[in-house]
């Protein structure tokens, strides 16, 4: 359902800008393992933003579970002419993010070079931030 989702980008929106606010007071800190970036904190605003972190978790995948339908056979019978059972082609497409190196996946060619675009994308974001935050911009 929908309102999993967004309760979900909600919880995360907060978890984000309570974990800034712990970097942006001092009580974390950024750092980059590798390719990896990472937050060390304490406190109460760093503890508010990883619980929120989680529960946008749980719900993304509550949201998921809950979007799935049931398909029920149908098994009415019609006197008439006999028509064809019409099928709906499933489309599908992912993309996992090792550190900031987009996997695309996709059921076709074109779901798979619109999941690659939107890897590009988030490598591009995650990129961006490391350098303004490793800058000392924020």
């Amino acid at each position: 359902m929908r309102r999993w989702f967004l309760i979900s980008l909600l919880l995360f929106i907060g978890a984000v800008i309570f974990l800034g606010s712990s970097i942006a007071t001092g009580e974390g800190q950024l750092g980059v393992f590798l390719i990896f970036p990472f937050i060390f904190a304490s406190g109460l605003l760093a503890a508010t933003g990883v619980i929120l972190l989680f529960g946008a978790i749980i719900t993304l995948f509550i949201g998921s579970a809950t979007s799935i339908e049931q398909v029920q056979p149908d098994f009415r019978f019609s006197i008439g002419p006999k028509q064809e059972p019409t099928t709906i082609e499933k489309r599908y497409g992912g993309v996992v993010m090792l550190g900031p190196i987009p996997i695309a996946f996709g059921s076709d060619k074109k779901i798979a070079r619109k999941m690659m675009i939107i890897g590009f994308v988030l490598f591009l974001a995650i990129f961006v931030i490391i350098l303004v935050l490793l800058s000392g911009i924020i």
